[in-house]
């Protein structure tokens, strides 16, 4: 609201909900802000648990109302957590830090969400410490790993390109899913040293495999906004002596609409490289058009939800049809990813998408397994190992 409308009118917001709040308790309750965004209300009396849930309600209801201040109308809502002295804790210091694990739970499930702290909520934030400080160790150390996909021509069927992939294998647990370690590093800072971590480890790999061959690697958005990935991509591509035309980066759409601008800037900047730019998982979250009319695209990858119905599906095949014929249209390549079946393979093709990627084709593979995969493509008969080693001397 302050870069939206300046301080002023978000100050007037912030009295706005001091008021509001204070209407909706009795005399013998207390409301304070605690923070920027961030108000306490502790209600006192015999009664008090029994009125948390339903004064919690009336809170975001009455917070989602229109807030006008000056010449503008402000929106902005509230998420309420929830807790109980003494059932949940008994000290000041003990309240707060529950009371802050079930707000961070109540924004989890979206604006205008409430939460009642419950002790696993406890349980999982130590857990979530100790996963923290493992994955900055594993980060350290280079223990998070890459494996790779091979993505696959539609109409030679050789291997065009291949995915890297992020793994971790945690000493103790076991792998660790991407979709777990990947948001933890962006939540603890750790994304910006990891994710140059892996781009030096896929250019470092791909640059002793064929040249016809491509690493696409995926980008977070926060190494977006440090402002200076194209510089650091430049760096990586220098010290590991790889094409940039043999390097793509995925992007996603939650990517792009952060911060159009910024981020359509810095593609640019990237692009002049040499680089392809992929726009991965398209068609799942704020798919907009104009994003093709700013920025053009190398290749839009169909997300796995579209494949996996596109033989039941006549929405599904309608959509990769109309992806295709924008990618034909625009010049971009049309990869469908999380091929598992014959049957979608040859749907796909039919519908006149360039590229395949799935298990149908290959699982995910080591380095090892992938310069194995690649070894027939050497027209020099040299093996990798061998050429490594004859660099490493």
């Amino acid at each position: 609201m302050n870069d939206q409308f300046g301080h002023l009118i978000g100050d007037e917001v912030l009295n706005q909900v001091a008021e509001r709040l204070r209407s909706l308790v009795e005399p013998g309750d207390i409301v304070a802000r605690v923070g920027g965004d961030e108000f306490a209300i502790i209600l006192i009396g015999e009664a008090a648990s029994k009125r948390a849930r339903s004064l919690a309600q009336k809170v975001t209801e009455r917070l989602g109302e229109p807030f006008p201040a000056g010449q503008v109308v402000a929106y902005c809502g509230a998420t309420v957590g929830i807790v109980l002295a003494p059932d949940d804790a008994t000290t000041t210091s003990e309240l707060r830090q529950c009371a802050d694990l079930a707000l961070y739970r109540a924004k989890e499930r979206g604006r205008g969400s409430i939460c009642c702290f419950d002790p696993r909520m406890d349980e999982a934030s130590r857990d979530r410490r100790t996963l923290e400080g493992d994955l900055r160790t594993a980060v350290a150390n280079g223990d998070v790993k890459l494996v790779y996909q091979p993505i696959l021509s539609a109409l030679t069927g050789e291997i065009t390109s291949v995915e890297a992939l992020a793994r971790w294998s945690h000493p103790k647990k076991g792998p660790i899913p991407p979709d777990i370690f990947i948001p933890l590093a962006e939540e603890c800072g750790l994304i910006g040293t990891l994710g140059e971590a892996l781009l030096r480890l896929a250019c470092s790999d791909a640059v002793w495999w064929p040249s016809s061959v491509r690493v696409a690697v995926n980008l977070s958005p926060l190494q977006f906004q440090a402002g200076d990935l194209s510089a650091t991509v430049r760096s990586v591509l220098q010290d590991t002596g790889l094409a940039a035309e043999r390097l793509q980066l995925e992007v996603t759409e939650g990517l792009v609409i952060r911060d159009v601008d910024r981020t359509f800037a810095e593609l640019e900047r990237l692009r002049a490289l040499g680089i392809q730019i992929l726009m991965d998982d398209f068609g799942v979250g704020y798919s907009s058009l104009s994003y093709f009319q700013r920025f053009p695209f190398d290749k839009v990858k169909i997300d796995k939800s579209f494949v996996d119905h596109i033989t039941t599906s006549r929405a599904s095949r309608a959509i990769v049809q109309a992806v295709v014929g924008l990618g034909e249209q625009l010049g971009m390549g049309i990869v469908a990813e999380g091929v598992e079946t014959e049957e979608q393979m040859h749907a796909l093709v039919a519908a006149g998408c360039t590229h395949l990627q799935g298990y149908l084709f290959s699982k995910p593979l080591t380095t090892t397994e992938m310069d194995e995969r690649l070894s027939a493509l050497l027209n020099d008969g040299v093996d990798r190992a061998g050429r490594r080693s004859a660099r490493a001397a």
